[in-house]
């Protein structure tokens, strides 16, 4: 007898690039792209699936807060974290 397992597909967020926030914007981190050097090391900065994150500045490099310390990630990487906004942020 054979058994086959199904994966209900969970669809995806909308999410946009972290670097499309304004300062003082939160949001969660949906997905981390790139290079796996690159990934890994926005990754070890914290930035990583499901973790909460707050720009403090754009531009480049932008400022982003997260686990209570604020982080330079240059714009090329910061455009490879996607990100849902938070509805309660912003005006």
């Amino acid at each position: 007898m054979v058994t086959r397992a199904y994966h209900a597909r969970v669809p995806e967020e909308p999410g946009v690039a972290l670097t499309m926030l304004a300062p003082g914007t939160t949001g969660r981190v949906t997905a981390v792209a790139g290079e796996h050097g690159e990934s890994t090391r926005l990754k070890a900065l914290g930035l990583c699936a499901g973790r909460h994150v707050q720009v403090a500045s754009a531009g480049d490099p932008l400022i982003v807060r997260v686990l209570g310390t604020r982080v330079g990630v240059a714009a090329r990487l910061a455009e490879q974290v996607t990100v849902v906004p938070d509805a309660s942020s912003g005006c």
